[in-house]
């Protein structure tokens, strides 16, 4: 197996247990504040919001280009090929100097006048205290970066009593420059929720419930580290890509918080049942990912099923079965290659998160594959042909 392959596998596998924790992990928070709702979402804004955004266009020419680049190289690898205990071990130590190089990369940036790189350095970075101090001097200099407070509004959640962070101020700041994002604030909900404080948990999650948009900032997160990378090391653009979709799918939120916070109250108060459904819903209609549609159904289900709505509850399992089984039925026409295309320049990469942006996560790939079809059978001979 080559090192190229070993190298994509591994960063694949990282990223999906990555998610998988992103998703069932549970985390203690503290938090003693209040938040001010922002304004009220206008008409205009909800209309904006609820209308589908128009198909992301990508790069033909970018796209024949990688075709032509991929598809010369040598035979691809087998993927029925077993990894040997000492190519185990290689990627193991491989691991370890990674991690090794990271640091490296979090201390180059850490001395930049960047908002965003000491955003990203922070993200390297293993030491907690340092951490929000690279946080801290990050939002001193752009304080209205809304992915910037996002991501210190969630490192602060994580750090617990151990650390002295701002995370009230941070909170505060987080709904003024991205108050009409549900994600926003169902985070300040966890929050409240970690710290005991249910009625302001029940006060977010509502405004979470009916916010224009739901963003968790994972294609931007990645744009950021990839940009970051190309500053301050000599990846290759494909290492860096596929190291920021990596690093940044395990800068997703907790979602397992969510959902036990809707499961726990949900069962005692009809009040968090309606709000934790009409969040649901709004994620299902607004989210861009795999993960949210399956958060949204799952916590749309648990608050019926609380209320006593079982037909309801029984028509929101069937639209997850249906949503699970688009996912492996596009799952059984996964082509390595077309993921290959994906990394392989920056031109598609930035285009299919942006496309993941605008239609969503699997709408963009399968777009991508048919784009990739059309110019096979239009130039046939881009395909790969071996030697």
């Amino acid at each position: 197996m080559s090192s190229a392959r070993r190298s994509s596998v591994v960063i694949a596998v990282i990223a999906a247990l990555l998610v998988l924790a992103a998703v069932l992990g549970f985390r203690e928070k503290q938090n003693d504040t209040g938040i001010a709702a922002p304004a009220p979402i206008t008409t205009e804004v909800q209309l904006a919001a609820s209308s589908p955004a128009p198909p992301h266009e990508f790069p033909v020419a970018a796209l024949r280009s990688a075709l032509t680049a991929v598809c010369s190289n040598d035979a691809p690898d087998s993927d029925d090929e077993e990894w040997t205990q000492e190519e185990i071990e290689a990627e193991l130590d491989a691991d370890y100097e990674l991690q090794l190089r990271l640091s490296e990369l979090s201390d180059r940036l850490s001395v930049s006048s960047s908002a965003e790189h000491l955003h990203l350095a922070a993200l390297l970075q293993d030491d907690p205290a340092l951490r929000v101090e690279l946080l801290d001097r990050a939002v001193s200099r752009n304080p209205s970066d809304p992915l910037l407070i996002w991501s210190a509004v969630q490192i602060c959640s994580e750090s617990g009593e151990s650390v002295d962070c701002p995370l009230r101020d941070w909170e505060q700041r987080l709904i003024a420059v991205d108050g009409q994002n549900s994600e926003s604030w169902v985070l300040v909900a966890a929050n409240r929720y970690a710290a005991g404080e249910y009625d302001k948990a029940l006060e977010a999650i509502r405004h979470a419930s009916t916010a224009a948009e739901s963003r968790a900032y994972w294609t931007e997160t990645a744009e950021m580290i990839e940009s970051g990378f190309a500053a301050v090391s000599d990846y290759a653009f494909p290492e860096r890509a596929y190291m920021a979709f990596g690093l940044a799918a395990s800068k997703l939120p907790c979602y397992g918080d969510y959902w036990a916070m809707c499961e726990e109250q949900s069962a005692k108060n009809v009040d968090w049942a309606y709000a934790c459904v009409a969040y649901g819903e709004l994620v299902e209609n607004q989210g861009k990912t795999a993960m949210d549609a399956e958060l949204a159904h799952s916590i749309q289900r648990l608050g019926l099923e609380a209320l006593g709505e079982t037909e309801r509850a029984a028509v929101v399992e069937q639209r997850l079965q249906a949503h699970r089984q688009e996912r492996l039925d596009s799952a059984k026409d996964y082509n390595p290659g077309t993921e290959r295309l994906f990394f392989s320049n920056p031109s598609l990469f930035y285009a299919y998160l942006a496309a993941i942006r605008s239609e969503g996560e699997v709408a963009a790939r399968a777009r991508i594959a048919k784009e990739i079809e059309r110019l096979l059978e239009q130039q046939p001979e881009l395909a790969y042909q071996p030697n």
